[in-house]
């Protein structure tokens, strides 16, 4: 008897179990498991094409294919990212938000300290292994801003030449080569010729807001900005090294009031460029004569990056890290919910010979 209503027990055990397996395949019982991509179709993986974003505590972002898969490389501190920059698909620069500058040798894989600095640092410009320059501000101890610098170096992070700014509230740093740079603080742009050393003042306006600079070579730079009265976006252009500058106005219809003030730019040569705000990426292929607004599939865009003039990623104030293979006109996401631990601010990319 004991043997007999034993099996009937497991026999009816199996029974419910069966139930329990068909409710759940059915979808029953509990919320559907979310889609493998949330965020529509994803990108096709690209050889060759690399980038790194920041902005996660303690690690960098790395996707060796175009944006189509991303893996964390850390770099072992409590600190997040603010800033990277990668002139080769070896050779990086990152600095966090407590004043750490890193370098990598390796393609991000590992990660060196090469200065601690009392600065809030807002962005880094590299062209090699041995140079860089990193921006940043001081903060009073009523949070008041204080005296900003500009760091430079010329031998790998090994010693480092400070330059102040007084109160200029500095916004980012591009160099096309070792001698050849500009620098954009709210409302002014400066420019070099001897690699930091000396800095002019080129540029000074009123009402705006200066959030980037990018260049292509020593003679091209471009500057993204917004008026203060207004919202509208425009770009600052020079094509003989920042002695004089054109104002170009980002003709666009906003969606909604400030939706189209300037973030970030990055450009492909002389004339490709790309512009976040928060309705999207604005971009123009004759150097800012004539824009359109790029739509991504989801989020906001906030960093960009061209590996060439085809290839661009953009990171997003949410989930979705965004990439194109076609310039911008067909933008495709990448990642899930809950895939990133915090929001990315800022991302390089480089394209290089492709893996065999």
């Amino acid at each position: 008897m004991t043997d007999a209503r034993g099996g009937r027990g497991l026999a009816f055990a199996a029974v419910v179990l069966a139930a329990v397996v068909a409710l759940v395949a059915a979808g029953c019982g509990g919320d559907p498991a979310p889609p493998d991509n949330p965020f529509g179709e994803p990108p096709a993986p690209v050889a060759g094409v690399s980038a790194w974003a920041v902005g996660e505590t303690g690690s960098v972002l790395v996707t060796a294919d175009g944006g189509a898969s991303w893996t964390r490389r850390p770099f072992f501190l409590p600190q997040r990212g603010v800033d990277v920059a990668f002139p080769t698909q070896s050779d990086g620069w990152l600095i966090t938000d407590a004043g750490i500058v890193l370098s990598s040798r390796d393609g991000g894989a590992t990660w060196t300290v090469r200065q601690k600095a009392r600065l809030q640092m807002t962005a880094v410009a590299a062209t090699d292994a041995g140079h860089a320059w990193v921006l940043g501000n001081t903060v009073g101890a009523a949070g008041e801003p204080g005296v900003s610098a500009v760091l430079r170096s010329d031998d790998g992070g090994e010693t480092w030449e400070r330059r102040p700014f007084g109160a200029a509230l500095l916004a980012d740093i591009a160099f096309a080569d070792d001698r050849h740079g500009w620098l954009v603080a709210l409302d002014r742009v400066w420019s070099t010729k001897d690699g930091g050393r000396t800095w002019r003042l080129r540029r000074r306006l009123g009402m705006t807001v200066l959030t980037g600079v990018t260049s292509s070579d020593r003679r091209h730079a471009f500057v993204a900005g917004w008026g203060t009265l207004d919202g509208a976006p425009f770009l600052l252009a020079t094509r003989d090294g920042g002695v004089t500058w054109s104002r170009r106005l980002i003709d666009l219809q906003a969606p909604a009031s400030g939706a189209l003030q300037s973030q970030q730019i990055a450009c492909a040569g002389t004339d490709v460029l790309w512009v976040t705000c928060k309705a999207g990426i604005m971009a123009t292929t004759d150097a800012g004569r004539t824009w359109e607004l790029q739509k991504p599939p989801a989020g906001e865009p906030l960093g960009v990056a061209a590996a060439d003039a085809e290839h661009v990623l953009a990171t997003t104030y949410g989930q979705p890290i965004l990439s194109s293979s076609d310039g911008g006109a067909t933008w495709r996401a990448s990642g899930k919910e809950g895939f990133l631990k915090q929001g990315l601010v800022s991302i390089a990319a480089v394209k290089g010979a492709a893996a065999e």
